[in-house]
């Protein structure tokens, strides 16, 4: 949410002195941010507004104003807003809801309506007039910042090094590719179907969707291609590291190391699902709440 230069019927106190109606007072967002350790959320700490207008002040303080701080992106469509305490706070938000461009702004809002909105301190032509600011009105903006998350579930937060999802613009007819080095498998998707999962890949309720019909078909198939060749894990591992990364999780799921022989009879398939935290009936389940289950339990169709 964005004032730039929108003006109002009553001294708004803006962070951009130009188009402040304030003589002396002042507005500002500050905080720190980042990527939690555990690559888990997106960390706003001290997130919080320097604020020196006694009317503001007193008004919050009064619980007839309040700070808020509005976070959008959207790439994934997220929207919400925080209030903030005078002394400020530290937010943490999933990285899951957020992709690309993120806007981080803030807001003095009147929580009821305000009688007598008057100071010493608005601009000459405003200081002897007394405004009524009616609930929801701002009273003080400042547009804040756009910062950039650059992260992606499929390296970063499930298997990390495995995959690494591409557009690919030569692809005509509508169907996925994939390819494998040493490092990852590639999965290359036409331009047009990039460009809308790279819209929707940070959206939570897609995540299993998105496991299900892309990275194990994908992971599935290259396991298949290795099969064929009479393998060693030992060297497998060496020789591709994203399937050192899958050996780690198949450790993981089963609690025992993977052997040559279990490796040459596995049903890649099914260990695709399961050491990827078996999305395909998470997808099923989550898609029965998005449609059948919203409606209460009624399973007829229309």
């Amino acid at each position: 949410m964005r004032i730039g230069k929108r003006l109002f019927p009553y001294p708004v106190l803006n962070s951009e002195k130009v188009y402040s109606q304030y003589k002396e007072s002042s507005f500002s967002l500050s905080y720190e941010d980042g990527i939690s350790e555990d690559k888990q959320f997106y960390e706003l700490n001290n997130l919080h507004c320097d604020i020196d207008s006694e009317l503001l002040i007193r008004l919050i303080k009064d619980d007839k104003a309040e700070i808020i701080c509005v976070i959008e992106c959207p790439s994934t469509m997220f929207r919400r807003k925080y209030v903030l305490p005078l002394e400020g706070m530290d937010l943490a938000i999933p990285l899951t809801d957020l992709n690309n461009k993120v806007n981080v702004s803030a807001f003095v809002a009147a929580k009821e309506e305000i009688n007598d909105y008057q100071s010493d301190d608005f601009l000459n032509g405003y200081e002897d007039i007394s405004f009524t600011i009616e609930k929801h009105d701002i009273l003080a903006a400042d547009d804040g910042f756009v910062n950039t998350i650059d992260f992606d579930d499929f390296e970063d937060n499930k298997q990390k090094s495995i995959f690494l999802v591409i557009k690919d613009k030569n692809i005509t007819d509508g169907t996925m590719r994939v390819e494998y080095d040493s490092d990852k498998i590639t999965i290359c998707l036409p331009e047009k179907e990039w460009n809308e999962y790279d819209k929707t890949k940070r959206i939570s309720k897609f995540e299993s969707l998105y496991f299900s019909v892309i990275a194990i078909p994908a992971l599935g198939y290259a396991l298949s291609c290795l099969q064929r060749n009479d393998p060693s894990v030992d060297i497998l591992k060496i020789d591709y590291r994203w399937f050192n990364s899958f050996a780690a999780a198949y450790k993981n799921y089963h609690g025992e190391e993977l052997t040559d022989d279990v490796f040459i009879k596995m049903n890649t398939n099914l260990e695709s699902q399961m050491v990827l935290n078996n999305p395909v009936t998470k997808a099923v389940d989550q898609i029965f709440g998005f449609t059948i289950g919203l409606n209460g339990g009624d399973d007829s169709v229309d």
